[in-house]
């Protein structure tokens, strides 16, 4: 295992690759942020989650289930999935997942929250029974909801957290770029920040060169999720970001400006390949894949920083995050990849919450029932 910073700053990101017998592990590579312990320890976690969601021992795990069945159940709330129910009825692989409060099971797609199962060969896919067609559904895919942690509940808190926040992210570019009359933005006014939290901010814009402007995104879950948002050059797209949710509303904005840093960061590492922009024939598509905010700045409502008492442990967390999700009538449902007395390597999968801001990929995707419900929603 090697641990690197890049660059050696504090707050700052570190980087850690997994090896065996001097060789890299498939998917061991991960980062970590914020100050040099925690963004050390984060690193670890993150390449070991990434490894173990990379290399998952498919022919023990999955089982083959109908998609029309799967799409006629509670999976037809997930734009990508209610797809299956318009495709031919080939069985395709599926791994069970548990509720996280009762033994109840849920078949979900492989594919859904794990993109590597598509880059697998057609007849590495065959030979598990899968014959399913993927080219219509596979750009809903999205490593969503993985998570790792020293407990279940610490690995779940994230996981949950994970979700709220993509959930978040999605209804905010829903509301901007896609609502018939787009709300005011709302944006957290920085001078009532505590006094750690403004001192990040600061160092934050310092480190990237130019301002980063607090979204507030929280939703009807009531779960604090915001964005720091730095404007991209004009006609580019905003993918250097930071965004965060948790029951504390402190910790939100303190994952969301050390996120900035990690992926700011991450700009002078090599780069993946770049993928195709799908929504350049599709204006308002478009505009949510730009995320471009900065039209909207001068109009937003500012709103100060409050914050509550939050639980004090993991499962404190857990727990109060799952009543949130209950009083919408939301499941977290809960597949174990890795469990040992020192790590939990997990993915969550909720259905009904919005996995749209796969948009900001270039991929050409659609909203959600939830998504739609907002885009029509009368403007305050």
């Amino acid at each position: 295992m090697s641990l690197t910073p890049v660059p050696a700053e504090d707050p700052g990101t570190w980087r850690c690759l997994l090896q065996r017998d001097g060789a890299q592990v498939p998917g061991g590579d991960g980062a970590g942020k914020g100050e040099t312990a925690a963004a050390r320890v984060g690193a670890v976690f993150e390449a070991l989650e990434h490894h173990l969601s990379h290399e998952i021992p498919w022919a023990d795990a999955v089982t083959l289930r109908s998609p029309h069945e799967v799409a006629a159940g509670l999976l037809a709330h997930d734009a990508g999935l209610a797809l299956l129910a318009e495709g031919p009825d080939t069985p395709l692989a599926c791994l069970t997942y548990r509720s996280a409060r009762d033994e109840r099971e849920l078949a979900v797609p492989a594919f859904f929250s794990n993109p590597q199962y598509l880059s697998q060969p057609q007849d590495h896919r065959s030979a598990l029974g899968d014959g399913y067609d993927y080219r219509r559904v596979g750009r809903y895919s999205l490593t969503s909801g993985w998570a790792a942690g020293t407990t279940t509940a610490e690995a779940m808190v994230h996981a949950i957290n994970e979700i709220i926040e993509r959930d978040a992210m999605s209804l905010l570019l829903i509301r901007q770029f896609l609502h018939l009359a787009p709300p005011p933005l709302k944006v957290l006014d920085t001078t009532t920040l505590p006094a750690e939290l403004a001192r990040l901010h600061e160092a934050v814009q310092r480190r990237i060169g130019g301002p980063v402007f607090l979204l507030e995104m929280t939703t009807d879950l009531g779960v604090p999720a915001c964005w720091a948002y730095h404007p991209a050059p004009p006609g580019q797209a905003a993918r250097v970001r930071g965004c965060g949710a948790s029951l504390s509303r402190h910790h939100a904005i303190e994952r969301a400006l050390t996120e900035l840093i990690q992926l700011h960061s991450a700009q002078s590492l090599p780069g993946k390949p770049a993928t195709p922009v799908h929504t350049t024939p599709y204006p308002s598509l478009h505009r949510c894949y730009l995320a471009d905010f900065s039209s909207r700045l001068a109009t937003a409502e500012q709103v100060p920083f409050t914050d509550e008492p939050v639980p004090a442990t993991p499962e404190g967390h857990q727990e109060a995050l799952l009543d949130r999700l209950t009083a919408l009538g939301l499941t977290a449902w809960v597949w174990k990849r890795y469990e040992s007395d020192h790590a939990v390597v997990l993915n969550v999968h909720i259905p009904g919450l919005e996995r749209f801001l796969v948009v900001t990929d270039g991929q050409l995707v659609l909203p959600g029932p939830r998504g739609h419900a907002t885009r029509t929603e009368t403007a305050n």
